[in-house]
């Protein structure tokens, strides 16, 4: 039995808005590419050949003071930026809704995470805070991009470094609006080139303002990743590179017309709405209107042979690359068209409340722990991150303890269609010692 195979075969048909952004329109993989570090070869971790040429060819396109490839995923840079940016016993400060591999991040390099609300002032925040560093999402998922340019003076003028999570946002070097995170004075962004571009998933790129953070940057990612780099990956992550900077500028036009087009043409449906976002090739269509919820918006377009990227309560997102044709977009808005309202939905998301610190991250998180159902858990210190998806970030952390709000909070959500993360089954991790055995 070959299960995967058998996975990916069901997988193939549809038309597809998701990532990664060579929409599988990259052709064969030649096999005996797959190389590992020889003296023909080279070393990720101290590249002196075609690695090394590849590094400064892509800070070349980025405007970067360095460049590093990555194939472990942005969350291999994410990690290596905390890491080199900041020391145990530092602080963070960072949106609550930030990805989960800042927050694990901050567990291995012993950082104590500063969350603050996703409504929150993040400038008044920096005011406030004696962080070493910020971290920032720059865009997010649904193609949002806050004033990024002002968050990296305010910080640089408190001496803070500024990480960013550019994940989403790797397309952004070919095109001046919105401006990359290098651009807008990022000391440390890193990105998801497998996300929007024509490279294999688990390509990423980590940016250096100062070339000078290099060294360090490279020995946590030795630290911390495979020895074993995949030279696929790597491959892709030049040949995107190279594609987009031969192509990039008209290829993007190209597509940004498309996208035009496409809002053009749904908005002649009643009770579909696009919501506008930083990222103009992000689809973000709220179809509450419909009186559907994402979810449900989701599956019929999954039944007319549609992936999109995700949903939530009133939303679904649709990744646009240029990689899609026009027939992928008269294919989405037959699709829209085609959608069965439902009998309206007036549902909102619950405020989302946030657990109480009672434990520094990093010890809560590597403590001993057990599991109890989550209706059994408030007064419990939480051992791993647990929130809702959507809205996709942590209702508590480790070292915060379970209040009854937070249990309410991730019950409803749960009973409304949402997918909850950091459980086990229908139970939360817990930390062993340190337990408050009452009510809140």
């Amino acid at each position: 039995m070959r299960p995967i195979d058998a996975m990916l075969s069901r997988a193939q048909g549809f038309t597809r808005f998701h990532m990664p952004g060579h929409k599988g329109r990259l052709g064969a993989i030649p096999s005996e590419l797959d190389m590992t570090e020889l003296w023909n070869t080279d070393d990720l971790y101290a590249p002196t050949s075609g690695i090394r040429r590849a590094e400064e060819l892509l800070a070349q396109s980025a405007g970067a003071g360095a460049s590093m490839l990555l194939s472990g995923g942005a969350t291999s840079g994410i990690h290596a930026s905390i890491l080199s940016a900041l020391f145990p016993g530092d602080r963070l400060l960072l949106s609550r809704d930030a990805h989960h591999s800042a927050f694990s991040g901050c567990v291995l390099a012993g950082v104590e995470p500063e969350a603050v609300h996703p409504a929150a002032d993040f400038l008044s925040a920096i005011e406030k805070s004696a962080a070493r560093a910020v971290l920032v999402t720059y865009p997010d998922y649904y193609g949002n991009c806050p004033d990024l340019g002002a968050i990296a003076r305010a910080a640089h003028s408190r001496g803070m470094k500024v990480l960013v999570d550019a994940a989403h946002g790797a397309h952004f070097h070919w095109w001046d609006r919105p401006l990359s995170a290098v651009r807008l004075g990022a000391d440390f962004s890193v990105e998801s080139a497998h996300k929007t571009l024509g490279c294999l998933t688990g390509g990423a790129w980590l940016h250096l303002k100062n070339p000078q953070d290099a060294p360090r940057a490279r020995e946590m990612l030795r630290l911390s990743f495979s020895s074993s780099p995949s030279f696929l990956i790597l491959r892709s992550l030049d040949n995107a590179r190279a594609w987009m900077d031969a192509n990039g500028t008209e290829a993007l036009k190209r597509l940004l017309s498309l996208c035009a087009a496409f809002r053009r043409d749904i908005a002649s449906i009643s009770g579909l709405r696009m919501r506008a976002g930083g990222d103009p090739t992000r689809l973000t269509l709220d179809v509450s209107g419909l009186g559907l919820t994402g979810w449900e918006a989701y599956a019929q377009l999954r039944d007319r042979g549609l992936a999109l990227e995700m949903a939530d309560l009133h939303r679904v997102v649709a990744i646009s690359t240029v990689f899609d044709r026009e027939e992928d977009f008269s294919h989405l808005v037959d699709g829209l068209r085609a959608l069965q309202g439902g009998e309206g939905t007036q549902k909102a998301f619950p405020p989302a409340p946030v657990g109480i610190r009672e434990m520094p991250l990093r010890e809560a998180a590597l403590s001993p722990s057990r599991t109890v159902p989550l209706e059994r858990a408030t007064g419990k210190i939480a051992a791993r991150a647990v929130g809702a998806y959507p809205p996709g970030w942590p209702a508590i952390l480790p070292g915060e303890r379970f209040t009854g709000e937070v249990v309410a909070f991730l019950a409803q959500m749960r009973a409304m269609g949402a997918t909850l993360f950091g459980l086990e089954g229908d139970a939360v991790s817990i930390v062993e010692k340190g337990e408050i055995d009452h009510a809140v």
